[in-house]
């Protein structure tokens, strides 16, 4: 799993990414300028395309860097937000705060042909796994568009929806911001799961560092990862 380091802030946050986004992407680039520009020693995963096991390609290598860590404050994006899930919240973990996170499987997504195909024991991407710009977010650039993954591992779908079937409770200190019409992840996953309380909606795509309305939410987003769900509700 690749880590990149940005900032020199005396507290520690860690970011990690979904699936199929790179640190330079435009988008995450946005918003590390942000959570620097507050003040944070910004760690940032960018996490394997295909993989064969979530636990030992997923969440120990992220346990592992945390592990080494005094105090820290958890961002994590679709996917990201599956494995951060899994951290434990003891006394080193500030906040979590979760942006779209993957919890369920979008609608086009829960048919038998993917079902089945997620069974196979293939670790190569060959499933067909498009979007388009405004499925992400209107402010997607070309660069992030011709990166974007187009197949997806049967062995990736299998372990994200056996992780998502095994999830640890809500943590109810812990912030979402979604977007109810996400087209990528279940958004009714995530109502069912958050509290209505715990969940801050937006409007724009999967990727709220690509929408039009993230300038609307950057504040709330550190009041987030500040305080927690907490420091949303002072606001």
């Amino acid at each position: 799993m690749r880590h990149v380091q940005y900032g020199d802030g005396g507290e520690r946050l860690v970011l990690v990414l979904g699936w199929g986004n790179r640190p330079e992407h435009e988008g995450v680039q946005w918003l590390c300028q942000r959570l620097t520009d507050a003040g944070y020693l910004l760690d940032v995963f960018e996490i394997p395309r295909t993989i064969k096991d979530f636990e030992s390609e997923y969440l120990t290598p992220v346990e592992d860097h945390l592990d080494g860590l005094e105090e820290y404050r958890l961002l994590s994006h679709s996917t990201g937000g599956l494995i951060t899930r899994y951290v434990p919240a003891d006394e080193r973990l500030q906040t979590r705060t979760y942006l779209s996170p993957w919890w369920g499987f979008h609608e086009d997504l829960r048919n038998p042909v993917v079902r089945w195909l997620s069974l196979l024991p293939v670790p190569w991407p060959i499933l067909p796994a498009s979007s388009d710009r405004d499925d992400l977010g209107a402010l997607t650039t070309e660069e992030r568009m011709a990166d974007l993954p187009s197949f997806a591992a049967p062995t990736f779908l299998r372990e994200a929806r056996r992780a998502q079937r095994a999830m640890p409770p809500f943590d109810e200190r812990d912030a979402v911001f979604y977007s109810p019409d996400d087209p990528i992840v279940d958004a009714a996953a995530i109502e069912r799961d958050a509290p209505e309380a715990n969940r801050i909606p937006y409007d724009g795509g999967h990727e709220l560092f690509n929408s039009p309305s993230r300038t609307e939410h950057i504040d709330a987003l550190l009041a987030a990862i500040g305080g927690g769900i907490d420091g949303v509700r002072a606001r």
